[in-house]
This record gives structure tokens, C-alpha cells and sequence, in this order.
């Protein structure tokens, strides 16, 4: 038990000091490691190929990352966005993704659908940039297969220093009785229903997963990783994701068809919803849409709590 509090200790210590810069993370990576309390490769390593491209979501500056071979990356997506126009506080987001396979894609593609919760810390700086995400993810240089993983990810900075794909390294505390945890294959599921919510009572921001709204917790982020969603969310984000290398075009998004083509052949997000700090859902009335690629995907009308999305890819 003192083993276990000097570890929870020394982590939310390391996160704490790590988003405020103060000190290298590498060296205190190191003295974790000689001191007993971490193995070797948990914390730190290169970035993920799905960090890099959520580096791009939230900076679409951002093109080449030196940390995986300085090649050309392009990122697109295709989401709504609430609370981006004007000032509001979200205890976390809700909503309900069809999930599908996209066998054919390379190390160098990924393809994701997201449900977001975000703190920009009220500047444009990525030191600011707190987010929290969760949904299903292909991503063969990540995984080493092309089946759809149910993924989470955090960041405390725009992924700048901070960040982590599923339990690669501290920040996500799983839950005891989760049969699912992140990083898990998910290719057998139709649908799947997730959940972010804030606990008022401790600050830390609760996942929960299961389908229809039988819901079950899988763990939590530790409020002492973050800087700006120590306070509420002002920003969720619902919708796809794809990103691709040079040598290869762009992969579809969703189940590879255009909203256009209505349902049951384009992916949906049904009962999107978020959460205010009592705990109850709410549909989202002020939503933005955001598509940085209408030729290869796009989004449908967001109609009370349900919308498609998606695409074919094929761009270059």
C-alpha cells in the first residue's frame, strides 16, 4: 500500500511539473525508472502515428513530425464542433458510433471516429490545449493489424510534450471491473456508446462504454494531468478522422461512403448529447461544422442528436 501511494504521488507529480516545463522528462522519466517505480519504456518513446495526426486536429499548421522520419503527413476530418463560437462550460460529451473495419489500410494510414472533450485554456497557444478522446481507431503502424481498436487519448498541451494513446504510458486509471479496455479489439461490435463525464467531486473525468445506455466504466483521467480541463470542458468535438502519409492516398473515413448516401451505408453518430455537471444529457442546439476535405469527406445535417459522416478517401 505505501509502494502504491508513493507511486500515485510521484506520477501526478511528474504530469504536474511536465505541463508546466520546469523540468526534462526524460531525466525524471529516469530517476522513476532507477528508483524502482516505473519500467523503462512506459512513459516516454516516439510519438504514436494517431498523436501525430491529433497534433494536425489541433494545429492544422502542423505537416511534418521529425519524430517519425520527418515524412509528409497530410490530416483531414470531418466533425461538428460545440462550443467553439462562443464562451461555454460542458461536464463532458456523449454519443453513440456505428463501428466499422477498414482492412486494407498501410502503416502510414489511420482512421478513426471521435468523441472529444476540450480546455483550449482561452489562448491559441498548443501549451494550453487540454484534450480528451475516446472512440475506435485503425492504425497499423500503431497496433501492427488492421482491426478496429477501441482508443483513448490525452494531452495536456496540444501534444506538444504531453499526450498518450490507450495505457501506454501514465495518465488513464482503469477500472476494476471494465471487460474493455483501451487498445482493445472491438471489430465484433455493431455499435458502441461512449461516454466523458467529469466527476464533480473528485475532478477527474470518468470514460464509460457499453451500448443502447447500458453503460459501464472503464477508467478515468486524472484531473492532476491536466491544466485547463481542471476546470470544465469548453469544447466537444464528434466526427471522423484519417491521416496519411506521402506514399499512399488518403483512407475512407467512417464505413467509406459520403453522408449523402443516407443510412445504413454511411456511419452515423447517434444521440450525441452533452453532459452539465449534474450529470444530465442534454441535445446540443449550437454545433459547428468543420470539414477541411469536402472532396474525400463530408458531414450530413445535424438533425436534433444524430448525423452521418464520412467518405471514400482516394485523395492525394
Amino acid at each position: 500500500m505505501a509502494l502504491l501511494k508513493r507511486l500515485s504521488y510521484f506520477v501526478a507529480a511528474f504530469f504536474v511539473l511536465l505541463v508546466q516545463k520546469k523540468i526534462n522528462a526524460r531525466e525524471l522519466h529516469g530517476q522513476a525508472v532507477k528508483k524502482g517505480l516505473l519500467e523503462p519504456a512506459t512513459l516516454l518513446g516516439k510519438k504514436s502515428e494517431f498523436e501525430r495526426a491529433v497534433s494536425a486536429f489541433m494545429n492544422p499548421e502542423f505537416h511534418v513530425d521529425e519524430a517519425l522520419g520527418g515524412q509528409d503527413y497530410t490530416n483531414n476530418w470531418a466533425v461538428y464542433v460545440a462550443g467553439a463560437t462562443e464562451p461555454v462550460k460542458f461536464a463532458g460529451a456523449t454519443a453513440k458510433q456505428v463501428v466499422y473495419g477498414v482492412p486494407n489500410l498501410k502503416a502510414g494510414q489511420i482512421s478513426a471516429a471521435i468523441v472529444s472533450v476540450a480546455n483550449r485554456g482561452g489562448g491559441g497557444s498548443l501549451d494550453t490545449q487540454n484534450f480528451i478522446m475516446a472512440g475506435w481507431l485503425v492504425s497499423p503502424g500503431d497496433y501492427g493489424d488492421t482491426r478496429t481498436h477501441f482508443f483513448t487519448y490525452w494531452t495536456a498541451d496540444g501534444s506538444r510534450n504531453t499526450g498518450c494513446l490507450d495505457t501506454r504510458c501514465w495518465g488513464f486509471i482503469l477500472a476494476n471491473n471494465s471487460q474493455l479496455i483501451p487498445g482493445s479489439v472491438i471489430d465484433n461490435y455493431y455499435d458502441i456508446s461512449i461516454k466523458i463525464f467529469k466527476d464533480q467531486n473528485t475532478g477527474d473525468w470518468w470514460l464509460h462504454y457499453g451500448q443502447g445506455d447500458n453503460l459501464t466504466p472503464m477508467g478515468y483521467f486524472s484531473k492532476w494531468i491536466f491544466t485547463s480541463l481542471q476546470q470544465d470542458a469548453t469544447e466537444l468535438q464528434f466526427g471522423g478522422l484519417v491521416s496519411f502519409n506521402s506514399s499512399y492516398t488518403s483512407p475512407p473515413m467512417g464505413s467509406g461512403h459520403f453522408p449523402s448516401r443516407g443510412e445504413p451505408a454511411a456511419a452515423s453518430f447517434k444521440s450525441v448529447r452533452f453532459v452539465d455537471a449534474n450529470g444530465i444529457e442534454t441535445p446540443i442546439k449550437d454545433i459547428r461544422y468543420n470539414v477541411n476535405n469536402v472532396k474525400c469527406y463530408d458531414l450530413g445535417n445535424f438533425v436534433f442528436d444524430h448525423f452521418l459522416y464520412g467518405g471514400p478517401g482516394g485523395c492525394k
